[in-house]
């Protein structure tokens, strides 16, 4: 991060963010005087992916979600930086009943809004593509096999389920054009002092593809916290191949970057893993 510079553009730095999809995220006050989240990018590119980002959030603040306004999205040689509103609220492990009813609800009305191109996404691939592709070869540090595969028996088995359902899945399944959030979990979920939504944040890794995706992230990540959160997910009609391709995604992804960073929680994610890859016969 270029401190001289966000200094010569009116951004004063406070505490660093404790999670964020850049690795440069800053509590900030803005010229304005306004408390602000700013991400600093070393890509200049990140610019034309927020012209894409920002009408698609301005859509869905305009269906009620809450999502952040950006009042700076400034870049320049080799830079990019962002300055999201500050919403109240802070992140809970096990949302309330009605909390996810409404993070589903702000799901649906993701449905037929446009988003920028899948940043991960390979050669233009479409959303179907790109979910086979990272089934059965996977993603650079997002779904990767080989942590999963060079682990242990456990999570070698746990990798060969997955990557027969890719095998057996089609890109012609899923459908595409409607804005992902791509990393819905309650990280990125912010909780009112009385359990309400009051907050949908992290958007920066957001693409086009099909936003029911989002459900089954989310689901995911509650998977043992005693919430009948798989019945939301079933309630909504999603065919039985697709929740199935999606929760081996979600299995891939989640344990394989936890294997790669090498945390203390990878026990719980093989476990969950097994679990809800059974339940649907992955």
């Amino acid at each position: 991060m270029n401190r001289a510079r966000l200094l010569e553009l009116g951004f004063e730095l406070h505490t660093r963010a404790a999670s964020g999809v850049s690795d440069e995220t800053w509590f900030a006050t803005a010229p304005s005087g306004e408390r602000v989240v700013l991400k600093w990018f070393d890509d200049e590119a990140v610019a034309d992916r927020y012209s894409h980002l920002l009408p698609a959030l301005d859509e869905l603040r305009a269906r009620g979600v809450p999502v952040p306004e950006y009042p700076y999205v400034l870049s320049g040689d080799g830079w990019t930086l962002s300055a999201q509103q500050c919403l109240p609220g802070a992140s809970v492990d096990n949302p309330s009943p009605a909390m996810v009813r409404q993070v589903a609800e702000c799901v649906s009305a993701q449905a037929g809004v446009a988003g920028p191109p899948l940043a991960l996404a390979i050669d233009g691939q479409s959303w179907g593509e790109f979910v086979v592709h990272a089934l059965t070869v996977g993603v650079d540090g997002w779904a990767m096999h080989d942590p999963l595969r060079t682990g242990n028996a456990r999570s070698a088995a746990i990798l060969e389920r997955i990557e027969a359902v890719g095998a057996d899945a089609d890109p012609s399944w899923f459908p595409d054009g409607e804005l992902v959030h791509l990393d819905l979990h309650t990280d990125n979920l912010l909780a009112a002092d009385d359990g309400a939504l009051s907050g949908v944040i992290d958007w920066e890794s957001a693409g086009t593809g099909d936003h029911r995706f989002d459900l089954v992230r989310f689901a995911f990540d509650l998977d043992g916290h005693d919430q009948p959160i798989w019945e939301v997910v079933e309630a909504t009609g999603i065919e039985s191949n697709v929740l199935r391709t999606y929760v081996a995604l979600q299995a891939l992804s989640c344990t394989s970057w936890q294997m790669w960073k090498d945390t203390p929680d990878v026990p719980r994610q093989l476990a969950r893993a097994e679990r809800v890859l059974a339940r649907y016969d992955a």
